[in-house]
């Protein structure tokens, strides 16, 4: 087995398995005859952090590459000491000394293991596991699909390998249903950090009494419909969804994600519309049960300097942010009635007559006023965030 660096073009046959490959977006990966890598696929290059082929080993033996520090430190020890004894009787030379030369590269308990292992020919289809992990997460675990490619002759023209969450395709099938982009825009916040942010907070008025006039069964429908058509919208307008908590939604929508502050400003006001929209709809089906309609008050606020990132518990993925910015903007939605909307300075006067007049806003006729000065404010609103100034639109 040679550990050494040999990159050479793949086969007519292995680039026509690269492109298919690639067409998938698959984490895959591609070997030839030799057992050689020759292509690492772009979405497992972003699963194991390394964009470098010297680093991801592309020209080495496979055995030789996924023992290397690059793969190993996303592979908790104990898996990758089993994928290691269940694989390499696949992978190793027979030829005489090129097994003892490979194992003089490798640390123990590894060397040790390699001199106990028999060659095996390597069947048309083989699968495996390991423990994935990174940064201080929980690790989760992988599944692979290993397969052999042949030329029409029916010689081994090398094999490809893709790479899964070892999920059922049913609890899969559920995370389908959200949006695309916005999971990778959580993504990018694998590792906390600061960002700019516009951030919105909404809450269903009167909650409590709509769920005893409505039928539980009906008012679980309606909080369902607003939840959905909320992150449908966040979706929309490239944000990303905070915490939900019974009727209560936040969303944050990234200088990253929306080219500059006031595009993000924008787009978290054409969310809070967007919901407005819902619920009067939502109300108008409702009138003859809940009257008043349906009422969701608002509250926009920038966080200049939110530090931002993943929660991710037991039973789903959270983003959460950090920062004065967010407890005020839940003050200022707290003070919100009668289906209000309520932005702070801060945030207003991020956006341009151009772009506020597609939505309904006109930043030359807007009066502010401290928050502690809204009629029925709370001691807490006053408390955290009663010097604010803030308009309701």
């Amino acid at each position: 087995m040679d550990s050494r660096t040999t990159t050479r073009p793949p086969t007519a046959v292995l680039a026509q398995v690269i492109a298919q490959l690639e067409a998938t977006g698959w984490a895959a990966l591609v070997v030839d005859a030799e057992n050689r890598v020759v292509w690492v696929s772009d979405e497992l290059k972003g699963f194991i952090g390394e964009s470098d082929p010297v680093k991801l080993g592309v020209g080495k033996n496979l055995a030789a590459a996924l023992l290397s520090e690059t793969w190993l430190r996303t592979i908790t020890p104990d898996s990758a000491f089993q994928l290691f004894t269940d694989a390499m009787p696949y992978l190793v030379d027979p030829a005489p000394g090129a097994m003892a030369a490979f194992a003089s590269t490798l640390p123990e308990p590894m060397r040790t293991v390699l001199a106990g292992i028999e060659p095996k020919p390597m069947p048309e289809v083989w699968t495996g596991h390991f423990d994935y992990q990174v940064g201080g997460l929980d690790p989760y675990q992988v599944v692979f699909v290993f397969t052999r490619v042949r030329e029409e002759s029916g010689a081994v023209a090398g094999g490809y390998s893709i790479t899964y969450i070892g999920t059922r395709p049913a609890l899969l099938s559920l995370l389908a249903r959200g949006d695309e982009s916005m999971y990778e825009r959580m993504a990018r916040l694998v590792e906390p950090g600061r960002h700019q942010a516009a951030i919105l907070f909404a809450d269903l008025q009167d909650s409590g009494e709509l769920s005893r006039r409505l039928p539980t069964s009906r008012y679980f429908d309606l909080i369902r419909t607003l939840t959905t058509r909320f992150d449908r919208a966040v979706a929309e307008h490239c944000g990303i969804i905070g915490k939900h908590a019974g009727d209560d939604m936040t969303a944050f929508f990234l200088v990253d994600d929306t080219q500059g502050p006031e595009a993000a400003a924008a787009a978290a006001l054409g969310t809070a519309r967007s919901l407005q929209g819902t619920a009067s709809a939502l109300g108008e089906e409702l009138a003859e049960v809940v009257g008043g309609g349906i009422r969701m008050n608002i509250g926009l606020h920038w966080g200049a300097n939110l530090f931002m990132g993943q929660l991710v518990p037991g039973g789903r993925l959270d983003v959460t942010a950090l920062g004065d910015e967010v407890n005020e903007c839940a003050r200022l939605q707290e003070s919100m009635r009668g289906g209000g909307l309520g932005a702070s300075k801060a945030f207003l006067e991020l956006l341009s007559p151009g772009v506020a007049d597609g939505l309904a806003f006109d930043p030359a006729n807007v009066t502010y006023r401290p928050l502690s000065s809204i009629e029925g404010v709370g001691p807490k609103a006053v408390r955290d965030a009663g010097t604010l100034a803030v308009a309701i639109l």
